[in-house]
């Protein structure tokens, strides 16, 4: 599909409700008509494995009192730091293994989407054959994610470190000689660069999640060429867009308040992993079936749900244009 086509539906109402309705009647189709057990497990390891690696996490920082005891501590532990090189061979080699490990569940949860996604769209239950005809596309995706995730670890360490370097300069090289006025506007400034950061970021896993992930599974496209295809409908509409995220965070607030109820109804055992994938399956299967409805009403011939090729007649057509 051109991208001219992509962007050439009608300006009309994009809604949020009624794709969700038909989102939720979708997922009762698939898992309740009939029910089977052996059917939710797959599905829902499926659906564990596309979400590794996910959700939010950060930390915070606790400004002293005086500048002088803030100085005299940060000039020590550097100078500690520095001088003890078992210290920092061992910081480093812990930052390479959470690294690797990170890198490790990104990969897996890039395949993981895409299989998640396939059952969901042909309505099985596979892990092992979409695992490997998917392939391409998931480690296209695995790239571009840890490019970004290091992206912007770099991006937050310059933003908490420029304000440092700054407010020393203006002190005349001494963080001693500095103000808590001094400190605590520095402070202010490092925490709103890192929550506007964190905004960012967050939207942008949001949007690749619940759009690039299917353009890229529907067209057959790398994640570059998907984020070409999707750039000019946030452009267009950037108001639906924010509005899908505002109602994103709606449900997710709904979906904490269910699993804190949940967990303990279950004496925390849907706050296991796997386990909890599976039993709230019905909520994230709806989810997924949302974000499709809801992409479909910006081009009418961006149908997610028109018969698709077989696993069979799909490596065919792979090979072939290979």
């Amino acid at each position: 599909m051109s991208q001219a086509s992509l962007s050439s539906k009608s300006r009309g109402t994009i809604g949020y409700w009624a794709p969700l309705e038909t989102a939720w009647e979708r997922m009762k189709e698939l898992l309740f008509r009939p029910f089977h057990l052996g059917f939710w497990c797959v599905l829902g390891f499926s659906a564990w494995l596309a979400g590794l690696g996910s959700g939010p996490g950060g930390s915070g920082a606790n400004f002293g009192d005086h500048s002088h005891d803030f100085g005299r501590s940060l000039r020590h532990g550097i100078s500690s730091l520095m001088h003890n090189t078992l210290l920092i061979s061992i910081f480093l080699f812990v930052g390479l293994a959470v690294l690797v490990f990170v890198a490790i569940l990104l990969w897996i949860s890039s395949r993981g989407k895409f299989i998640y996604l396939d059952n969901v769209l042909r309505q099985r239950a596979e892990i092992v054959e979409p695992w490997g005809r998917l392939r391409e596309l998931g480690d296209s995706l695995f790239l571009w994610r840890l490019g970004f995730m290091l992206s912007v670890f770099l991006l937050a360490i310059l933003l908490v470190g420029i304000p440092m370097v700054a407010a020393a300069v203006a002190g005349g090289g001494d963080i001693d000689s500095l103000s808590v006025f001094s400190l605590s506007a520095m402070g202010v400034v490092i925490v709103l660069s890192v929550v506007f950061l964190a905004l960012g970021a967050t939207l942008v896993g949001l949007f690749l999640d619940s759009f690039i992930v299917p353009i890229m599974y529907r067209f057959d496209l790398k994640t570059t060429e998907a984020w070409r295809y999707f750039i000019p409908w946030l452009k267009a509409r950037p108001a639906s867009f924010v509005g899908y995220a505002a109602f994103v965070l709606l449900l997710a607030i709904g979906f904490g308040i269910l699993s804190v109820l949940a967990c303990f109804m279950t004496c925390c055992l849907a706050a296991l992993p796997y386990v909890g994938t599976v039993l709230f399956l019905p909520l994230l299967v709806t989810y997924r079936y949302f974000s499709l409805e809801w992409l479909s009403q910006f081009d009418e011939g961006f149908d997610f749900f028109s018969p698709l090729p077989g696993p069979e007649e799909a490596e065919m057509e792979s090979v072939s244009e290979g």
